[in-house]
């Protein structure tokens, strides 16, 4: 720890313990990559200097018909053992007639694909990982900070024997988060121990720490069920650092630090109980919880991001109905009123597959120096 006047700087590393994905919202289809079936990795095109290549050698018409050519028949699987050809892969190699080191030239980043993809069968789209405007994968400090206030206001609900329905997320964190009386209206924001909590975006993500990996919802019974769904994440066991910075003029001297360690605790405890519990696939999962842990980033399930089953506790049969027929309510083809038989809603366990082991995406082990 740093003091720097009434600054307090810590370092909060994570540890990835499974696939982290934090989505930029880019999406990249089967012109933006070139996959290598022997070598199992996925490299992505700069599409600027692809479509200068086009312009320089005088390739735009062979691309305008390739596209055309390709809408026409982009529902055509290709049979067992027969490459696809409506890929930037082939329109380079077989159509432009570049050789390695011209196509080489394009490529701006490189990951491993694993099992994630299949040549014959699933070249899918795949979602993109968040990266800074120089190109480098990270994870947003508004992103953990969120995920560390869903954690302590479970802490707090779970403390609280005296709650009142209906639950309203605002009036939550007024109750639990906006304790500084700095005016006397409470739900003002300015009141609100989160403005003392700064985390600055994490360090750049190293390109040999991204993968491809693959969506997977498991029911309680073990039955997984396969997305057709990829995602570009961080691997397993990759450690990201950030600064987090508390600010004792706005906290007024409260020992966030020691309630923000026993939060997450406290979520960790909860989480392996009232939702792991339920899955027959927990027992492929316990030593990855055995270590302080917070579940981060995207597709990794409702019930890390939702405050229903801290509210209700230690009433869990009421928070498994009220999810259930909100979900009903949102997503009438999913069967959520199974939900109330299995115990849990919703009734998916979020995990994901890489290099041919199973991880429950978005688990992060967490340190803070």
């Amino acid at each position: 720890m740093k003091q720097l006047g009434h600054l307090q700087e810590y370092t909060l590393t994570l540890t990835t313990k499974a696939p982290v994905f934090v989505g930029s919202g880019v999406v990249y289809g089967k012109m933006d990559y070139i996959f290598d079936a022997v070598r199992k990795t996925v490299s992505f095109i700069d599409q600027t200097q692809f479509f200068q290549l086009l312009i320089d050698r005088d390739l735009i018409d062979k691309y305008e018909s390739f596209i055309l050519n390709k809408r026409s028949t982009e529902n055509k699987r290709p049979t067992e053992n027969e490459h696809p050809t409506d890929t930037i892969q082939y329109f380079l190699k077989n159509i432009c007639k570049l050789d390695a080191k011209t196509i080489n030239s394009l490529i701006v980043n490189r990951v491993s694909a694993a099992d994630a993809l299949d040549e014959n069968h699933s070249l899918q789209k795949i979602q993109a990982f968040i990266r800074r405007a120089d190109g480098r994968a990270y994870i947003p400090g508004s992103s953990l900070k969120g995920c560390l206030r869903t954690v302590l206001l479970t802490n707090m609900l779970l403390r609280d024997s005296n709650k009142a329905e209906p639950i309203n997320i605002k009036q939550l964190e007024s109750k639990y988060l906006h304790t500084l009386q700095i005016t006397n209206k409470q739900s003002d924001m300015v009141n609100s121990i989160m403005r003392g909590i700064s985390i600055s975006d994490s360090e750049p993500i190293d390109e040999k720490s991204m993968i491809l990996a693959s969506k997977i919802d498991s029911l309680p019974d073990g039955f997984e069920n396969r997305i057709n769904v990829v995602r570009q994440c961080v691997a397993p066991e990759t450690k990201i650092t950030f600064r987090l910075t508390l600010d004792q003029n706005i906290l007024s001297g409260a020992n966030i630090l020691t309630e923000l360690r026993e939060a997450i605790r406290a979520f960790d405890a909860f989480y392996i109980q009232e939702y792991n519990s339920y899955f027959a696939i927990k027992k492929e999962f316990e030593d990855l919880f055995r270590d302080d842990f917070i579940v981060l980033g995207g597709g990794s399930g409702f019930f890390a991001k939702n405050l229903i089953y801290p509210f209700y506790a230690p009433n869990h049969a009421k928070a498994v109905k009220t999810v259930s027929q909100s979900m009903q309510r949102s997503f009438k083809k999913h069967k959520h009123e199974k939900d109330i038989e299995y115990g849990i809603s919703p009734h998916t366990f979020k995990i994901t597959e890489f290099d041919r082991f199973a991880y429950p995406i978005g688990l992060c082990q967490v340190t803070i120096q």
